[in-house]
């Protein structure tokens, strides 16, 4: 009896420690993998911030343009007074590493090309076009965001003087008369909202390179 005794408790003895050296094992498994987990999770995170360095050949510097300073084909009949571009505004900005982000033409989204017939000034107080030209400037506004996220300098917008629509210092009304066109007017008052203070400078057809002198950094 006392034999049998022994070997029962010897056996019970042997599963427990077969059970615990199991659990053990188990465990040492699960910290292991938890430990490569860790790593794995430091590993993403040091190439995340790698990434976010963007240390690469780019300039971290851009400027947006009218559509018109690099397609005159966009403008209305008779104003375009350049067969494509400003070329020499736009050799400059990329003289200086500058990149170069081409906004969309207002007028040409919301009026077509063929305008010069229509009442411009009046379509655009139409609560529709207030509505597309909020969209088109918001859409520049993250952009203008994502960039300064991730280290890249907004040095300016560049509007066009004498646009009813991109106008900065000038404006059309019936002619050539001071003020901001309803474009530049919006993007103001988004970045204003947005808390982004960024430069609004106007360019002229006749000088446009003349507005480089004007861009902080160069």
């Amino acid at each position: 009896m006392d034999s049998r005794n022994t070997d029962q408790n010897r056996q019970v003895t042997e599963s427990h420690d077969q059970g615990m050296n199991q659990a053990v094992a188990e465990g040492t498994t699960m910290i292991r993998r938890i430990l490569g987990l860790g790593k794995v999770r430091r590993t993403i995170s040091r190439l995340l911030r790698r990434r976010m360095n963007f240390n690469d050949a780019r300039g971290r510097r851009v400027v947006l343009v009218p559509h018109c300073a690099l397609n005159q084909n966009s403008r209305v009949a008779g104003a375009a007074v350049r067969p494509a571009a400003m070329e020499n505004l736009i050799a400059g900005l990329l003289r200086h590493n500058i990149g170069i982000i081409q906004m969309p033409c207002p007028e040409l989204m919301l009026l077509g090309l063929d305008r010069a017939h229509l009442p411009i000034g009046a379509e655009l107080e139409k609560t529709e076009s207030q509505a597309r030209l909020r969209r088109l400037a918001l859409d520049l506004v993250d952009q203008i965001t994502a960039y300064r996220r991730c280290g890249v300098a907004v040095l300016a917008i560049l509007g066009k003087n004498g646009s009813p629509t991109c106008g900065v210092e000038t404006t059309w009304r019936f002619g050539v008369v001071p003020g901001t066109g309803v474009f530049i007017e919006e993007m103001r008052a988004l970045l204003r909202n947005h808390g982004l203070k960024v430069k609004i400078v106007g360019i002229e057809d006749d000088n446009p390179e003349a507005v480089l002198s004007k861009l902080e950094g160069l």
